[in-house]
């Protein structure tokens, strides 16, 4: 796991890449995950078509995919604690990898299951550990390693966790009607309340 800040050298604006994962723990922003296609190329800008969770729990669909090269990823918003976070606490995550999504999608369900009795709060998490995960075969294979979190306590959403950027992509509604399972249905959090100012804990403030 690597901080990415911007520094100014002689020669400019660069990104400068700071190792936490030994120390990563941050306050996630479950209730606004975004999902949907990206493209990373080198020296191009990023180019990322998405919609939430939360929309697509209310039946909306993904948008379409803009070209062959962007791949299927998922976005969100973190606050850092004070030892990890440098001056800038509040950071965005993306990724497309395989092994990302895994570990991701893991604690997420964690995240839904106990939600419900959270109040409203939002989950911390840390990264427990690592698992190599190998591709291919022969002169062809490779080691990825695939992130294993944990959720370690609740906190109110801190003051500057904001949503401040809506998703990207239309939501199209879904015209078919799920069959009944006799399942109860979850309203989804209301993705585009502002939140009340609040301190998470001395982590986070």
């Amino acid at each position: 796991m690597f901080r990415i800040d911007r520094i100014q050298d002689a020669n400019g604006y660069v990104n400068d890449q700071v190792d936490i994962t030994a120390i990563f723990k941050a306050v996630v922003d479950f209730e606004n995950v975004e999902t949907g296609w990206m493209m990373f190329l080198p020296g191009v800008a990023p180019s990322i078509v998405v919609t939430t969770l939360a929309a697509l729990e209310k039946g909306g669909t993904l948008p379409e995919r803009p070209t062959p090269e962007h791949k299927n990823g998922i976005r969100f918003i973190m606050k850092l604690t004070k030892t990890c976070g440098g001056d800038k606490p509040v950071r965005e995550i993306a990724g497309m990898a395989k092994v990302f999504l895994s570990g991701v999608e893991e604690v997420y369900e964690a995240y839904l299951r106990e939600r419900g009795a959270q109040g409203g709060k939002l989950p911390v998490i840390e990264l427990a550990t690592t698992t190599p995960v190998k591709s291919g075969s022969g002169a062809q294979s490779s080691t990825n390693y695939k992130p294993v979190f944990k959720i370690t306590s609740w906190v109110p959403r801190p003051g500057d966790l904001v949503n401040l950027r809506p998703s990207t992509a239309p939501v199209q509604p879904l015209k078919a009607t799920p069959p009944a399972t006799g399942a109860q249905t979850v309203p989804p959090p209301n993705v585009m309340r502002t939140p009340e100012p609040q301190m998470a804990d001395d982590d986070f403030g």
